[in-house]
This record gives C-alpha cells, structure tokens and sequence, in this order.
C-alpha cells in the first residue's frame, strides 16, 4: 500500500492529466452522439409535417350556405356537391404546389384568355402570389354557376393570428367541357361566341365574333370590314361616350377610351381588321346586352386630318345582339 500510495504522490500529476483526457474523450463522443440524434428527429418531424400537409384535405364546411346569393333560392343540393368538389379539389392541388395538376382543371378559355395558354403565366400570375402559404376559404353559390370564394391565411400552417393578412376575394365559375367539370377562376366569368351577329351600313360592316366576361368588365372581339372608297376611322377618342354597349333597360356602359389606341381605328378601303374592345360594367347574372354602339364613325379620314373640327360626314353604327 506504500508503494502504491508513493507512486501516487510520485505520479500524480500525469494521472490527472490521463483522467481529464478520457473524461473530456466521452463527455464529447457523447455530445456528438447527442446532436446526431436530434438532427435525425428533426428529419423525421419535417417530413411528418411535410406529409401532414400534403394529405390535408378542405372538408365540406367551407360552404357558407346553399342558398343563391342574387336569387335567394336553394341550389340543387347534387348541383351543389359536384360544383364544390371541384372547387375543393383546385383549392386542395394549390395549397400543396400541384400547380400542374390544377391548372388541368382550368377550361379551355379560362387557359386562352386569361393565361395566354400558358402554365408558366397560370404559375406566376395566379399561383405565386395567392398560394404563396397556404389558404383555407369559405365559397357561397352567387348566381348560376357563379361562386364567390374568400380565401384566407391558414392560421395553423403560418401560426400568424386570425386578424392578420388581407383576405382575397374571388368568383370561380364551374363549366362543362367535354363533359367534364372545369373552372374559370381568377374573376373570368366566361365566354360567349355570335356566330350570326352583324350589320352593314354605307358598305361598312361590323361583326360581333365573341364576348369574354369577367366579374368587373368585358371584352368584345369585333371584326370590321370597309367596302367604301375612303380610309374610315372608327372613332378619333376626343369623346369617351361614343363607343359603349347598352343593354335591354337602355343603360349604357362606355369603352374603356383609356386602353385603346386609337391609331388603330384607322381602317384603309377594302381591308378587314379585328379589334377586342373593352367595356368597364361589373356583372350582372339578369343582365342583357342588346346593342353595341359606334356612335362617330368617320367617313372619310383624309378629309378629317385636314378640316378636324369642321369634320361633319360620320355615322352612327349600331349591331344589334
């Protein structure tokens, strides 16, 4: 035991020494082994939340009620399923990035006119910016096919408070295409193609090709044709109120003047132009539209340029619906 305790005292130092180093040897094989396990639960929590996600599914309660908000009635309850199904079903696709698989859902002349048959355009316009995060929503049947959707910041998924964020509103309209359900979104109501909707007047003649609706205004492609010996021009803008549509009560809805370039108007003898024409009035489910309206149709546009206020050979035009 002496000796024991002499080599002790004699040692003592590098004994220590060696104790330190394999305590501090296990205290960090055991710290390593610590932060592998936690980044390894992290792992496995972020898919958990991954998958929670992607299998969230909107239930049936985001129908506020099944009632028409602009008739009051009751909308037929199968009707009513089978349009929200839809809707849930895009709603669901965006929340969990399947951009692609929602933009299939879009019909054919929501993809042409309001996203140029573009996916990217579908992406950038609509997607990045209202499904950034994730959206719960409430919809109410508006008027027909017509359905008011608010959309919302998911309140669990970006843990911010019920008060904050702007709510988005939106009118998705269900429609049949080739018998199969498909959705105008992003406030594009739909489209209506004249096929016999004309007048000829003083060998002008102006054809009504299609209608695009939206929720706050609508687009008409015409199609005008000079037969006269002159250069026409179908209206020079100094007056806003010339060109409008007027519907079956006689109210009038003038041209958007602001977006259209007028130089454009100018339509030289035996030619044939197309125009898309836009018009500034919110829908109306009741409403009909019963005339569109060139009310200053110059006549002859050399004689224009060089008399301008004295200017006096011009038509009105009317196209009858």
């Amino acid at each position: 035991m002496s000796k024991l305790r002499k080599y002790y005292y004699d040692n003592k130092t590098k004994i220590w020494k060696t104790i330190l180093i394999i305590v501090s040897l296990f205290a960090l094989l055991y710290f390593v082994n610590f932060l592998m396990r936690r980044k390894s639960e992290n792992i496995l929590t972020s898919q958990n939340q991954i998958n929670t996600i992607q299998n969230t599914v909107v239930d049936n309660t985001s129908l506020t009620t099944d009632k028409s908000v602009v008739s009051g009635g009751i909308v037929n309850e199968e009707k009513l399923e089978e349009d929200i199904t839809i809707i849930e079903q895009f709603i669901n696709l965006c929340n969990n990035k399947q951009f692609e698989q929602a933009y299939e859902l879009l019909s054919n002349d929501c993809k042409s006119n309001v996203y140029n048959n573009s996916y990217n355009n579908f992406k950038r316009i609509y997607c990045d910016k209202i499904f950034s995060t994730k959206k719960t929503y409430t919809s109410e049947n508006w008027s027909g096919d017509i359905y008011k959707i608010r959309l919302v910041e998911d309140i669990l998924a970006t843990g911010q408070s019920s008060t904050s964020g702007t709510a988005i509103q939106e009118w998705y309209t269900v429609v049949e295409e080739n018998d199969e359900q498909k959705l105008n979104i992003n406030n594009y109501i739909g489209e209506k193609v004249f096929n016999s909707t004309s007048n000829t007047v003083d060998d002008i003649t102006i054809k009504i090709l299609k209608r695009n609706t939206y929720k706050d205004y609508e687009n008409y492609t015409i199609e005008v044709t000079n037969n006269t010996e002159n250069t026409i021009y179908l209206d020079d803008g100094e007056d806003t109120s010339t060109i409008y549509i007027q519907d079956s009560n006689g109210v009038k809805h003038e041209a958007a003047s602001s977006e259209i370039i007028f130089s454009t108007f100018v339509l030289p003898k035996g030619q044939t132009q197309r125009y898309t024409i836009k018009f500034t009035n919110s829908y109306v489910s009741n409403r009909e539209i019963s005339q569109i309206v060139f009310d200053k149709i110059i006549l002859n546009y050399e004689e224009y340029l060089k008399t301008k206020e004295e200017y006096s050979d011009t038509i009105s035009f009317i196209v009858d619906f």
